[in-house]
């Protein structure tokens, strides 16, 4: 918001305020959308942690902006205060970007002490690195650099000697009091080969550890493995002792673990066959885990391809440029559209981190965003929104809001049961009903977004299971972002 007068920024908030009826989290997403995305990048980047002193400034102003926004205090100055809160946030990842250099070695090490859950389980010794290693990364953005790589050394063999401990606490310790419980309790009965595996693989713990105690990788894997596998053979004992006390029946624990695989497979829209015992079902799941496996890495390809072509471009464009003599309108053009770009693809990262895997499923198709709503689900029959999807559809009208001037489509479907004609009408309905529900609680032209039901025409699973049934009984938002107009900001 660099040179914009902030007093008329208030004023406009204000205009809009009176002029709709706009809530607490629509106000607060005009004002924070900008600086959150920058905070989310700048936790990305550790900032928190490498650059403590100019992240301790943006928290400061960051707080007090969201306190006086929750008070109703004035628009303008909560602005003053985000305004200042962007110029600390962008000093320290600049100043992170020189830690990740100066501090590689000690920064390993805390990451290996983090891994071990030090700060629980060896608070003492973590306290001391991290307060050690504060004062170098406050030395280094004070321009300290020799000062900074010495508290730097000096706080590395802290972390180590905080790994150390939390591992022999974290893993031995409780592992050692996991295992007398299970002997007391003679677990050993019911699950004498899994208890004895977690004993071994103690006992080679500690020796891996005693041989090098600064190689903590092995034996904090192998403590890891001795921890599960007591638990493991607890649970194991405890279904077992239900079968001896006949509170459950052999065919009854069969059908508990065939119940988890179901879940798996169905997940995964394979249909599983214990007729024929579990070899069919487990191979169908592995194939399909491998086949999306490489779809994945395609796409990951691909995105890496593009990454290219465009750093190619933005060098023709520099070239030209110079070739020139300054800036062609082809060139200007070009530029507009690759910043457009990017700025949908931050938008899309900001969407993706609004839902939870059970609310949403947020995709990307070209240049448009599939929301997928897994969370919102309707009577058997009805369109009715009911009251405890509110939550998940103001989350729907934040994501559109991020799409200034977007185009939105929302999409109904059904399962295969039932008649087409009733599932053609019943998923215009429930799409119809979404419909209304936005443009009757945002800032929405009805001539952008429209409602569309397209029955069982569409399924995304297979409709031979109940999971696959589920997943076809969906809404699906289709959002296009307005590119021309964002091109000529």
């Amino acid at each position: 918001m660099r040179g914009i007068n902030l007093h008329w920024i208030s004023l406009a908030l204000l205009a809009v305020l009176l002029a709709s009826p706009v809530t607490a989290q629509d106000l607060r997403a005009s004002l924070f959308t900008e600086i959150d995305m920058l905070l989310a990048e700048a936790k990305e980047m550790r900032a928190d942690v490498l650059a403590p002193k100019s992240f301790g400034e943006f928290q400061k102003l960051y707080d007090r902006a969201e306190a006086n926004l929750e008070k109703g205090k004035e628009i303008e100055k909560i602005q003053e205060d985000l305004t200042k809160a962007t110029v600390h946030i962008q000093a320290a990842m600049e100043a992170t970007e020189l830690a990740n250099v100066t501090f590689g070695a000690v920064m390993e090490a805390r990451d290996d002490a983090a891994a071990a859950d030090a700060a629980n389980y060896a608070a003492d010794p973590w306290g001391k690195a991290e307060k050690k290693f504060k004062e170098a990364a406050t030395k280094l953005e004070g321009g300290d650099v020799n000062g900074a790589r010495k508290r730097a050394d000096e706080a590395e063999p802290m972390y180590r000697d905080a790994e150390l401990a939390a591992i022999k606490t974290n893993y031995f310790q409780e592992t050692r009091d996991l295992l007398a419980a299970a002997d007391k309790n003679k677990v050993g009965k019911y699950a004498a080969i899994t208890l004895q595996r977690s004993k071994d693989l103690l006992a080679e713990a500690e020796a891996s550890l005693e041989a090098d105690r600064y190689d903590t990788d092995v034996p904090r894997s192998l403590a890891r493995e001795a921890k599960y596998e007591v638990k493991h053979a607890v649970h194991v004992a405890e279904l077992l002792q239900k079968v001896d006390k006949k509170a459950m029946t052999n065919e009854e624990l069969l059908l508990g673990a065939e119940d988890a695989m179901k879940k798996v497979a169905g997940d995964l829209d394979v249909v599983p066959m214990f007729d024929q015992g579990y070899g069919l079902t487990t191979e169908a799941v592995l194939t399909e885990l491998d086949e999306r496996s490489q779809k994945r890495s395609k796409l990951e390809s691909r995105v890496a391809d593009y990454e290219r072509m465009t750093e190619e471009m933005q060098t023709q464009i520099a070239a030209l440029e110079s070739d020139l003599g300054g800036v062609s309108e082809e060139r200007a053009a070009m530029q507009a559209r690759m910043e457009a770009e990017a700025r949908v693809r931050a938008q899309f990262a900001q969407v993706e981190n609004t839902f939870s895997r059970k609310e949403a499923q947020v995709y990307r198709q070209g240049n448009q965003l599939l929301l997928r709503m897994v969370g919102l689900n309707f009577e058997s029959g009805k369109s009715t929104i009911r009251p405890e999807y509110f939550g998940i559809l103001t989350k729907v009208k934040n994501a559109i809001n991020v799409f200034p001037g977007c185009k939105v489509v929302v999409e109904g479907h059904t399962d295969s049961h039932g008649s087409d004609e009733l599932n053609q009408k019943l998923s215009q309905e429930r799409a119809s009903a979404v419909k209304q529900y936005l443009l009757a609680n945002m800032e929405l032209s009805p001539s952008n977004i429209d409602a569309v039901g397209y029955g069982e025409s569409k399924p995304i699973a297979s409709n031979e299971t109940p999971e696959g049934r589920e997943k076809n009984r969906r809404i699906d938002l289709v959002i296009t972002p307005d590119l021309e107009s964002m091109t000529s900001e």
